[in-house]
């Protein structure tokens, strides 16, 4: 009879995998079990079928975990950063149940790393990744501006300011007060030249990531399709894409306002506004600013709201849409630098879907 105290270690380490946690040794020791479970040839056969999907992913990972000899001591440390972008890196887990049959051992997240795989898909043209450029409207005028950050001292004086962010665009600004605020694309801002004596106040559509300059005096607000955020001095997101409005936390306190519907969040919170509701609960920060670091964070997105999101940032198309099954789920980061066919060869290797990039158009096969 097997002890389950091997069976304990093995889940252990496997945690610790997906929690990005694992020392060198512990790396080494997971290679170990990958090579134990694909050499032992006690397994029958229809065993052996079930386990095949681990068998790939253990060569994939394999590739990517820079297991070096005790000669080259220096180059033993994993560089996470090296392995998710200067080696333009993909990582996946899918939340699709997966048992490891040998120890009958069940999980339900498995990394997924591998460099950029050959084209699988019909790539017309090439789109490049989105940049630093938005529209800046004022007494009557619009103009396009890029590649710097907006300021009260780099644009001709109005009372009154609004801000777009197209698809493929991000932009940065800053207010009369010194609040710094992150638009994402598709997004507009609108906002005074100079605030009142008693509130700072602006109007936002889509996504924006903000440093409000502390004024104990002067409330921050920010109305968001029918609601306020109400702050002093903080750190925080908010996202109003879909039918319902996320305002994420990172630092300090904000205060959301709905109706009569009054709620304070603390760090590390997260409010979602759908209708007249507000749900206050804890969540992962770092996910919801992702695209202000330059990345794709999913956790547990369906197909249809990952290509959404990359739709906005290349500025395309998505075809064919409507036929994704919403039954598998994904987990994990990439890059928003790559060009938009390393983005479809990756989710297509992931996914077994194929693209075609037509035009502005990315049609589902």
């Amino acid at each position: 009879m097997k002890e389950n105290k091997p069976i304990d270690s093995q889940k252990q380490l496997l945690q610790k995998y997906l929690d990005g946690q694992c020392t060198p040794e512990e790396h080494r020791l997971l290679l170990n079990w990958f090579y134990s479970i694909e050499d032992d040839q006690s397994q029958e056969t229809s065993d052996t079928e079930r386990i095949q999907s681990l068998g790939r992913s253990k060569s994939i990972v394999m590739d990517q975990l820079d297991v070096t000899s005790d000669s080259n001591p220096v180059r033993k440390m994993f560089d996470w950063k090296r392995f998710s972008v200067a080696a333009a890196v993909i990582v996946f887990v899918s939340i699709a149940t997966l048992y490891f049959v040998k120890n009958n051992i069940q999980l339900k997240e498995v990394h997924l790393a591998a460099q950029i795989p050959d084209s699988t898909g019909t790539y017309k043209n090439d789109i490049l990744p989105g940049s630093s450029y938005a529209y800046l409207s004022y007494k009557g005028k619009k103009s396009e501006i890029k590649d710097h950050q907006l300021s009260k001292s780099n644009v001709p004086h109005s009372s009154n300011y609004f801000v777009e962010v197209p698809n493929a665009g991000t932009y940065k600004l800053e207010l009369e007060d010194g609040t710094l605020v992150w638009l994402n694309s598709s997004s507009t801002l609108d906002y005074p030249d100079a605030f009142g004596v008693k509130e700072r106040r602006v109007k936002l559509t889509g996504e924006a990531y903000f440093e409000v300059k502390k004024d104990k005096n002067r409330p921050f607000r920010i109305e968001v399709e029918g609601s306020t955020v109400e702050v002093l001095g903080t750190s925080f997101n908010i996202n109003a894409y879909a039918d319902q409005v996320n305002t994420t936390l990172v630092e300090g306190k904000v205060k959301i306002l709905k109706g009569n519907h009054e709620h304070e969040l603390l760090p590390g919170e997260e409010a979602l506004i759908k209708g007249d509701e507000i749900k206050i609960q804890q969540t992962d920060v770092s996910k919801h600013i992702a695209w202000q670091r330059g990345e794709f964070y999913f956790d547990g997105n369906n197909l249809q709201d990952i290509l959404s999101q990359i739709a906005r940032w290349y500025d395309v198309e998505i075809i064919n849409a409507e036929a994704l099954t919403l039954n598998s789920s994904y987990k994990g980061s990439l890059s928003r630098e790559l060009k938009l066919s390393e983005i479809l060869n990756s989710l297509a290797y992931v996914t077994k879907k194929k693209f075609e990039i037509d035009g502005r158009k990315v049609i589902i096969k």
